[in-house]
């Protein structure tokens, strides 16, 4: 009971402290949203075995926006749509243009589009590429309402509210806010959420404004996640949650502008070696951005593995590979199930720590509930081999199991690992496990044969040369199991 407590009293400590943090980075965010300038997308890349480069396809892109272009003088409305959002939100390796985003969605609105008369009428509503403009932007908004354009009648619904160009009229405002909401559009949801927290022509119900304010951030809402945040972490409409209102303020937290860092990483490890981008990534990761732990732990994993006697920042070898496991940490407390996965395998061969097997079910425990097929393989393994559990064959079948119907391309080795277990349970029954364990005993017996000096000579341990069986042994499966199927066609 005594050490439940302190637990307790240390995760609200470090709630705290973590508040400390994200409190005044999520301020500036949304400081700078409230502003409705522009900004382009940072484009987010996670490392991975099969691009550990963080290459995107670039040369797609440039295909896709020459299609666009052609689209868009031709007079494709969706094109010029396209082609203005592009521009607009700077995507697609294109830098924010506002002029050429007005240029498309006005050739858009010259056909009727509706989803032009809002960026339009949003653009002038805020200044942003033409001067500001209420009445321009009002005409806007009402074209777009008239065909019941949700983004349109939102834009609408804010002029109401806050008497741009028109007399303020809360009940208007309101009621275009929720013909909008209803056809899901976010910031809609989240003017609401607003007039309902605030009382505005509404009777104050916080209830209902966390209501509005969940599905609005359910879209990615800058504010609405914050607020959500802030009525959790004071207790309004939600029980009082530290740990709840900490998670929203780092979702808005990792949304500011210094994310753009990520994009610079990303770019010097396509041209320089791991050093650099190590030294980018690392200052996010530091900050809490998951990706950046992510992608530091996978770095230095990669170099550890292929490299471990090359120094890296000063660091070398199990040092290397400590500084991916704490960076690993990092992430996996933050839902990175893959960051789980690699936990295990670093406490399973004892990378940057000493071997414990007991942690390393632990995390493959984690990651197989969050449905990693390799980490339910992992597990099969242990269960059939008694490695930081009890010995179990029975569940060692089912965990192999899940593993295959978890990823398909798990069959061919969960067929081999099947085979192996019926080899275990085989030599346990014929040996009633006096013997031990079959590779120990083999590669005693074998030692005589083959000497020790011959085998290392030609790369091959006794385990592997029972996997090579294995192998053979699969692969007369599988030509077993094509004949029947050629039979049964025939």
């Amino acid at each position: 009971m005594h050490r439940h407590h302190n637990q307790k009293l240390a995760a609200a400590k470090a709630c705290q402290k973590s508040l400390l943090y994200y409190t005044p980075v999520a301020e500036k965010v949304v400081a700078n949203a409230q502003r409705h300038s522009s900004l382009g997308t940072i484009e987010k890349v996670r490392l991975t075995v099969d691009n550990p480069k963080g290459v995107t396809k670039r040369g797609a892109d440039d295909d896709v926006l020459q299609y666009y272009e052609h689209s868009a003088l031709k007079g494709s409305v969706d094109a010029q749509l396209t082609l203005g959002h592009l521009h607009f939100h700077g995507a697609r390796g294109l830098p924010a243009d506002v002029d050429k985003a007005f240029s498309y969605y006005s050739k858009a609105a010259h056909a009727g589009e509706p989803t032009a008369y809002a960026q339009l009428g949003h653009m002038h509503a805020q200044g942003i590429g033409v001067g500001q403009d209420n009445l321009t932007a009002l005409e806007y908004f009402r074209k777009g309402a008239a065909k019941d354009h949700p983004a349109s009648q939102n834009g609408l619904g804010y002029m109401y509210m806050h008497g741009y160009g028109v007399e303020r009229n809360y009940k208007k405002a309101s009621e275009y806010f929720k013909a909008a909401a209803e056809r899901g559009n976010a910031d809609a949801q989240f003017n609401l959420g607003a007039m309902h927290i605030g009382g505005m022509g509404l009777k104050k119900a916080y209830d209902k404004a966390l209501h509005y304010f969940t599905l609005s951030a359910h879209q990615g809402h800058t504010l609405a996640l914050y607020n959500l945040a802030q009525m959790h972490l004071n207790g309004l409409g939600a029980p009082r949650s530290c740990p709840v209102g900490a998670q929203f303020l780092k979702a808005v937290a990792e949304r500011g502008p210094w994310g753009a860092m990520l994009e610079d990483a990303q770019a010097a490890l396509q041209a320089s070696d791991a050093a650099l981008p190590l030294q980018l990534y690392g200052t996010l990761a530091e900050g809490g951005f998951e990706l950046a732990q992510h992608n530091v732990a996978f770095l230095l994993d990669q170099h550890f593995t292929h490299s471990p006697r090359t120094p890296l920042l000063g660091m070398v070898g199990d040092e290397i590979a400590a500084r991916a496991l704490h960076m690993y940490q990092l992430a996996a407390q933050q839902g990175n199930v893959e960051a789980e996965l690699r936990l295990g395998d670093y406490k399973f061969y004892g990378f940057g720590t000493a071997v414990d097997l007991e942690a390393a079910v632990s995390h493959y425990r984690a990651a197989s509930e969050s449905r990693s097929a390799q980490a339910m393989f992992n597990l099969a393994y242990m269960y059939a081999h008694g490695l930081g559990l009890s010995r179990d064959y029975h569940l060692a079948k089912r965990h192999y199991d899940m593993a295959m119907e978890t990823a398909s391309e798990a069959w061919a080795p969960v067929q081999l690992a099947l085979l192996e277990l019926r080899f275990l349970q085989w030599w346990e029954a014929r040996t009633a496990g006096q013997l031990g364990d079959p590779y120990e005993y083999l590669s005693a017996v074998a030692a005589p044969l083959l000497s020790l000096d011959a085998l290392a000579e030609a790369g091959l341990e006794a385990d592997t040369l029972i996997i090579l069986l294995l192998c053979v042994l699969l692969g007369a499966v599988l030509l077993t199991r094509q004949r029947q199927q050629l039979q049964q066609t025939t």
